[in-house]
């Protein structure tokens, strides 16, 4: 019996080839959207489940507030000292690490005029892999993150050494430390669904003992540059935990956050949350998503294949009347309800199966497109991932009851006796049911259009935003990690400095420890009047620069003076001496800029005198608020900033690496521009802004795509009224007008209904966002009419096509 079924259905869609046709493809591409959504999703989804401890691993977040405001929890930095008091004082936890990441130089001892840049390193305590699961393929763990030892991916391995074993090989490594290091071990590659993702991993007792940690005052508490993560006992609760821990740290630091006005309080931060919350930054973050991103593409997946649902409904409802009597006759020889719905049924499978063959292929297809669009790694290999037959089976139960039951409950309950008379007036509700599909179609498609154009809008806006400061031409080159023998951090910078002002292409060179986009030095410094109350600071950020980084960057000096009047050696000798921006003046309650010149602060324990105010310019993205940014002076910034011509840039790009490399020879040259640098720190909006389009685009096709299958149905349907109407001498225009005004009109409505349900959705996106656009009725008009003529013309290229036929061939009959 389910043989004839499949045989009925097969020759049913043979012989309606133009819409079985419409809904495989309708079908195919809105699987296909969720296939590769749903893959994306579970991708997101899956950071950090491999290791065998998942659900006992935290990060501890640090957070401080001011005057009663709530803690924020925004970063993972920690100091070098929480995480040794942590474990010595609370029972409840198995294992902690600190964590530290790097850039190095590193080259096989053995081969030293050969050397190497690694990007991805990792300092890290000896728990760090009893805590983690990242296997060892060659050595032992006993002994792995002594002092002076190092472990490497099996990739880098094979970078480093070749064929040769490395165990026991030496490598000489210069990064924040300079050192020997001899090979104990070699790791699995790091997956890439790893928050962590490290090719070198090092002692870091080895970095503490260097010379930037090895005097750090407060016993190791003063600088909060490290991850610390830690391992719970499997009975331990979460809370009390965070209490015990926040009771060690306050024990320590409580009396100093009371002079700077703050409190504090340590937070877990479960392993699994750690990849998708963007708001949470720390210093050896490698790989971050965004929640509301996948949050989003959920829906839209969803959204995308209601509207291929939708279409297979409305064509299948449409075409009730031609199966009409075709019914009544199986009917008529014995076919009972329950067997004609189980036909339609497998109708719809028939048709849900090859659009589901049709998906895979597709998104296996478009999965090196959308890796490329989004920025990520997804295998073409959708049929190896985890959870996908469950996705798809379920997929395919959806459609095929959702698309398949509504029609045949329609279809099978045709009366015999009406129907084979040719009295199908009575089953008129179908209509009803398509207009309000149709309607609902383009109500969600119209919300995707919105949203694109609202997300676009968005976009440009951030990027468009005043600086303050100027970034055209300006090319950047990093300092040496490797210095020459003999030769200090500010006589190398300040000679190649001098060696590049020499060449004709550059007109500025400037030395700065970082640069715009790029952080700070200092974050969450508290600042204050030392005449105020600690109670009073504020939070500020700090970085630093030389003499000449304002000019070069064009900062606007409103009060005081800059570093250019001043000498850095006395500088530095003498107390320390500081710029600020307007916001810092505005935040510590003076009555302007010239006011606050010569006025002596207090930053994060340090003394220092303003000398000048600049006005408030953008070194971060516009995500966030305008900072208190306040700017010391140095000789050894590792940041060289160049202002240059724009004629023949290779060429003024290979005289500064001749530069470069005359003077630093064992070193790895790079260069970048600061403007495009800058327009980084929006790639993750630039993503979501295209995929969103493209799914969006896809959305109103398919949309369209069941819009042209209805206006065909209609016109074959109403071919002998056109017929009479045109030898009546109705005109084509009359004849397109005709057919097309009821369609235009649901577009019409779905777009009146689409505008309160984009307007709230738009609106929950754009508070995350300090500096936004503001929503314009000319916003929902644009989106409204590109979808409105896109109907437009798909409606009109089927209304001009019936209404240009020969009136005669569709009487003939008659």
């Amino acid at each position: 019996m389910l043989k004839n079924y499949l045989k009925i259905a097969y020759r049913s869609l043979l012989h309606q080839k133009v819409y079985a046709g419409i809904n495989l493809l309708g079908l195919a591409i809105g699987m296909a959207c969720c296939l590769l959504i749903f893959q994306y999703v579970t991708f997101e989804k899956s950071f950090d489940t491999f290791h065998q401890h998942e659900s006992t691993l935290y990060r501890i977040l640090q957070g401080y507030a001011r005057n009663g405001e709530a803690l924020d929890f925004s970063g993972a930095y920690t100091a070098q000292a929480l995480a040794p008091a942590l474990k010595e004082e609370v029972p409840e936890l198995v294992a902690v690490t600190r964590l530290h990441a790097d850039r190095v130089m590193v080259a096989n001892a053995a081969q030293p005029n050969q050397v190497f840049e690694e990007d991805e390193v990792l300092y890290a305590d000896p728990d760090f892999l009893q805590m983690f699961s990242f296997p060892l393929l060659t050595g032992d763990k006993k002994h792995a993150l002594e002092p002076g030892t190092a472990l490497l991916s099996r990739q880098a391995a094979q970078k480093y050494f070749g064929q040769v074993n490395p165990l026991g090989e030496v490598l000489e490594v210069t990064g924040q430390v300079s050192q020997a290091y001899r090979v104990v071990g070699v790791f699995e590659d790091v997956p890439l669904h790893s928050h962590l993702q490290f090719e070198l991993l090092l002692s870091i007792q080895d970095l503490l003992n260097g010379e930037d940690y090895r005097n750090e005052p407060e016993g190791g508490w003063s600088w909060n540059n490290f991850s610390t993560y830690v391992q719970l006992q499997p009975s331990a609760e979460a809370v009390l935990t965070e209490q015990k821990m926040t009771e060690v740290y306050l024990n320590v630091r409580s009396d100093l956050l009371q002079q700077q006005g703050f409190t504090a309080a340590l937070h877990l931060q479960p392993l699994q949350d750690i990849h998708l919350n963007a708001a949470v930054t720390g210093p050896s973050d490698e790989v971050i998503g965004d929640s509301r991103t996948v949050y989003f593409f959920t829906i839209i997946g969803l959204i995308t294949l209601c509207i291929a649902l939708v279409n297979y409904i409305n064509l299948a409802t449409a075409r009730a009347l031609n199966r009409a009597r075709e019914v009544g006759v199986r009917k008529v020889i014995g076919a009972q309800r329950g067997q004609l719905m189980v036909q339609f049924l497998c109708e719809s499978a028939l048709t849900n199966l090859t659009a589901a063959v049709l998906a895979v292929t597709l998104a296996a297809w478009l999965t090196p497109l959308v890796n490329q669009l989004a920025q990520t790694q997804l295998s073409s290999s959708l049929w190896m991932s985890s959870g996908f037959w469950p996705a798809l089976l379920l997929t395919l139960l959806i459609g095929t009851v959702l698309a398949g039951l509504y029609p045949a409950f329609v279809l099978s309950s045709f009366k015999p006796t009406a129907v084979l008379k040719g009295n199908v007036g009575s089953f008129s509700s179908p209509f009803w049911l398509r207009r309000g599909l149709v309607v609902l179609q383009f109500t969600a498609s119209i919300v995707l259009v919105v949203g694109t154009v609202i997300i676009y809008h968005q976009l440009r806006y951030m990027r468009s935003l005043a600086l303050g400061l100027n970034l055209e031409q300006v090319l950047t080159v990093e300092g040496p990690r490797i210095l020459p023998e003999g030769t200090d951090r500010a006589t190398a910078t300040a000679t190649f400095l001098q060696q590049l002002r020499s060449l004709p292409a550059v007109t500025q060179a400037a030395a700065s420890s970082t640069l715009p986009g790029q952080g700070f030095n200092w974050n969450g410094a508290a600042i204050r009047k030392v005449t105020q109350d600690p109670a009073q600071a504020i939070r500020g950020v700090a970085t630093y620069i030389d003499t000449s980084f304002a000019r070069l960057y064009k900062l606007t000096l409103v009060a005081g003076q800059g570093f250019e009047d001043i000498t850095l050696s006395e500088a530095e000798d003498a107390p320390w001496t500081v710029m600020t921006n307007e916001k810092t003046v505005q935040s510590l309650g003076f009555a302007s800029p010239e006011d606050a010149v010569g006025q002596v602060l207090d930053i994060g324990g340090y003394t220092a005198q303003i000398i000048g105010v600049y006005q408030d310019f953008r070194w971060s993205s516009a995500h966030g608020e305008q900072q208190n940014i306040v700017f010391g002076p140095t000789r050894q910034g590792n940041h060289l900033s160049l202002r240059v011509t724009t004629q023949d840039l290779p060429e003024t790009i290979r005289q500064i690496e001749s530069v470069y490399h005359q003077l630093f020879p064992r070193n790895v040259f790079h260069y970048q521009f600061v403007d495009e640098a800058f327009d980084q720190q929006y790639t993750n909006d630039v993503r979501f802004a295209r995929l969103f389009s493209v799914f969006a685009g896809l959305a109103i096709f398919i949309a369209c795509l069941g819009l042209f299958g209805l206006v065909a149905f209609t016109s074959q349907q109403r071919k002998k009224e056109i017929g009479i109407r045109k030898i009546l001498s109705a005109s084509v225009e009359h004849v397109v007008a005709l057919l097309s005004k009821d369609f235009i009109l649901l577009v019409f409505i779905g777009f009146i209904v689409a505008i309160p349900i984009a307007w709230y959705s738009m609106q929950l996106w754009l508070d995350n966002f300090v500096y936004r656009i503001q929503m314009g009725v000319e916003v929902f008009l644009l989106a409204g009419a590109g979808a409105g003529l896109i109907a437009l013309a798909t409606v009109s290229w089927q209304a001009v096509k019936a209404a240009l036929a020969n009136p005669v061939d569709s009487l003939r009959e008659e």
